[in-house]
C-alpha cells in the first residue's frame, strides 16, 4: 500500500477507546486503518513488522493493552509480553518506517502517595504487575524511539463500546438496594470520545514526549458512583463508602493518582470538559442506543 501523508494506523481498534478513535479520525478525513487481534499480535515482532510493511503509516497509535489489573497478578508473563514488550516492538517498527508513535499509558505508573496531581516529570513508582508492565512499555519506547514518540497517560476510562465503571454501577443498581464503593481512591473519569479528539490533536501537532490527558476535575469511585445514579435518575439505591482494604483485591491501586493536565492545556489552549459533563453526554448517548 502506498503511504499517504497523515495516514494513521490504530492498533487495538476494536476496544472501547480504539472504536471511538477510529470514528473520530475518519470523520476528520484522516486515512485510518484499524487493526486488532487476530490480524496483529504486538507480542510478535514479525506480526508487527508485517503490518507496518503493508500499511506504512505516517502515524501509529497503540491502544492495545492487557488491562485486567487483578488478572495481571497471576499472568505476569502475559502482562509483560503485551504491555511491556509489545510497545517496544511497535516502536522498533515505527523507527524503521519513520512513523510517529502515540502510545496510551496509565496513571498506575505512579504509587499514589504524592498527595497532589502528578506531572509528567514526576518519578514513577509502579506498585503491581499491571503497573510495572505498563512502566516497562514506556521505558522500551523511550529507548527504541527517543525522538519519535508521544506517551499519553490517562485514567478511569468510560465509553459506549466496552465494559466500564458506569455500566457496572447501573447494572448493580438494577438488582441491589445498597452498593458499596471505595472512597479512598482519587482520580478523574475520562470519556473515550473526548480522549479520542485529544489524540487526534496530538497527531496533528506531532507532540513529542510524555503528556497527561484526562477530563477536567477529580473525584473518588464513591462520588463517581453517586453522580452516575443521580444523573441516570436511579432512585431507591444507597451508596455506602468503604476503604480499599475491604475489597481485598490481588493488585494494589494508587490512592491518589490524579493527573495534572497543564501541559496539554498549554499545548492546545484548553483542556477536556469536566468529567460530570462527559458523564451526562454518555448517559444521553446510551439512551439513544436503546
Amino acid at each position: 500500500m502506498r503511504r499517504e501523508d497523515g495516514s494513521c494506523l490504530v492498533i487495538g481498534s476494536e476496544g472501547m477507546l480504539g472504536t471511538d478513535l477510529i470514528r473520530i479520525l475518519r470523520e476528520s478525513g484522516t486515512q485510518t486503518t484499524g487493526l486488532d487481534r487476530p490480524d496483529i499480535d504486538i507480542r510478535n515482532v514479525d506480526s508487527v513488522r508485517s503490518a507496518f510493511s503493508r500499511y506504512d503509516p505516517a502515524v501509529v497509535i497503540n491502544v492495545a493493552a492487557l488491562t485486567n489489573v487483578d488478572g495481571c497478578e497471576t499472568n505476569v508473563a502475559e502482562a509483560f509480553s503485551v504491555n511491556g514488550e509489545g510497545p517496544g516492538n511497535i516502536a522498533a517498527a515505527a523507527s524503521e518506517h519513520d512513523s510517529f508513535f502515540i502510545h496510551i499509558s496509565t496513571d498506575y505508573v505512579f504509587d499514589g502517595r504524592k498527595g497532589s496531581p502528578y506531572r509528567e516529570d514526576d518519578p514513577i513508582s509502579p506498585l503491581g504487575v499491571y503497573a510495572r508492565s505498563k512502566a516497562e512499555g514506556e521505558t522500551r519506547i523511550r529507548s527504541v524511539l527517543p525522538d519519535g514518540h508521544c506517551i499519553v497517560r490517562t485514567q478511569w476510562l468510560f465509553g459506549l463500546n466496552g465494559n466500564n465503571f458506569v455500566e457496572t454501577i447501573l447494572k448493580l443498581a438494577a438488582s441491589r438496594q445498597t452498593l458499596t464503593v471505595v472512597d479512598d481512591q482519587h482520580g478523574t473519569p475520562t470519556y473515550t470520545p473526548d480522549l479520542a479528539v485529544a489524540l487526534k490533536r496530538l497527531c496533528e501537532v506531532r507532540y513529542r514526549g510524555t503528556i497527561h490527558i484526562t477530563n477536567s476535575g477529580r473525584t473518588t469511585w464513591y462520588d463517581f458512583a453517586r453522580e452516575i445514579l443521580q444523573r441516570a435518575e436511579v432512585a431507591g439505591v444507597r451508596v455506602e463508602p468503604i476503604p480499599s482494604t475491604k475489597l481485598d483485591r490481588p493488585a494494589p491501586r494508587p490512592a491518589y493518582a490524579v493527573l495534572d493536565n497543564s501541559r496539554f492545556v498549554e499545548l492546545t489552549g484548553g483542556g477536556l470538559r469536566p468529567w460530570q459533563e462527559a458523564l451526562a453526554h454518555y448517559l444521553d448517548a446510551r439512551k439513544s442506543r436503546t
